[in-house]
């Protein structure tokens, strides 16, 4: 009796999880917060045909450290009730971030976290509930930072080292990869991001006759393929 139970709650959380991350849509892939800038904005949205309500709830985190919250930015409002058919708008708001370097971008997570709600006919039933949270990148990018990302992408150094691969990135933007191909080949073991000021020595193995071919994401979640490149020594 107990394994059935299981299995339908299994086969229930299956069921239920396309239904939440229809109800709730993120209007973006990541933020770029421009350090000259009062705040950034993030567009939430409840698409549920169910009439659904949720409960949303936002807050930036450190990259690097996913479970410890950043006390650079504050989010607002930060809980909320969305209900079906209903946008609103997520700001995001720089509290503390004169520690952050001038020259480079930082790189955060905006989390935003969506609860449904429980109708009055579900209130006495067994009712399985899924809380969906969703991280996007937050780039924070100083008001004194000069260029572009794709002039951080076109300075990347790519160089053969011990026979393996590693990458130099010396702009001050952050290279979020998408898909590194090597002699046509896709690796899935590349980096996520290559952050600025960075050397990132890979286990990938590599001769400086390869050809590189790097695609990557833009600030408007478009992927972007470079022309190919060969490796230095």
């Amino acid at each position: 009796m107990h394994l059935k139970a299981v299995a339908f709650l299994a086969l229930a959380a299956c069921l239920w999880l396309p239904k939440v991350q229809a109800g709730v849509d993120i209007g973006s892939t990541r933020v770029v917060y421009q350090g000259k800038e009062k705040n950034a904005t993030l567009n939430v949205s409840n698409s549920d045909n169910d009439g659904t309500p949720y409960l949303v709830q936002s807050w930036v985190s450190h990259y690097d450290n996913r479970d410890e919250s950043a006390d650079e930015f504050i989010t607002t409002p930060p809980l909320f009730r969305l209900d079906a058919k209903v946008q609103n708008v997520l700001r995001i708001i720089a509290t503390d971030t004169q520690n952050l370097p001038t020259d480079k971008e930082s790189l955060f997570l905006l989390n935003v976290k969506a609860i449904p709600a429980i109708s009055d006919e579900q209130r006495n039933k067994n009712v399985l509930q899924i809380a969906l949270k969703t991280s996007i990148k937050l780039f924070y990018r100083p008001a004194d930072l000069k260029g572009t990302l794709v002039d951080g992408v076109k300075q990347l150094q790519w160089r053969v080292e011990n026979g393996k691969l590693t990458v130099h990135n010396p702009s001050g933007f952050n290279v979020v990869v998408s898909e590194l191909l090597i002699n046509n080949t896709a690796r899935p073991d590349t980096p996520d991001v290559i952050k600025p000021g960075s050397t990132l020595t890979t286990q990938i193995p590599l001769k400086n006759s390869d050809k590189l071919v790097l695609s990557y994401i833009d600030e408007y979640g478009s992927v972007v393929k470079v022309a190919p490149v060969t490796p230095h020594q």
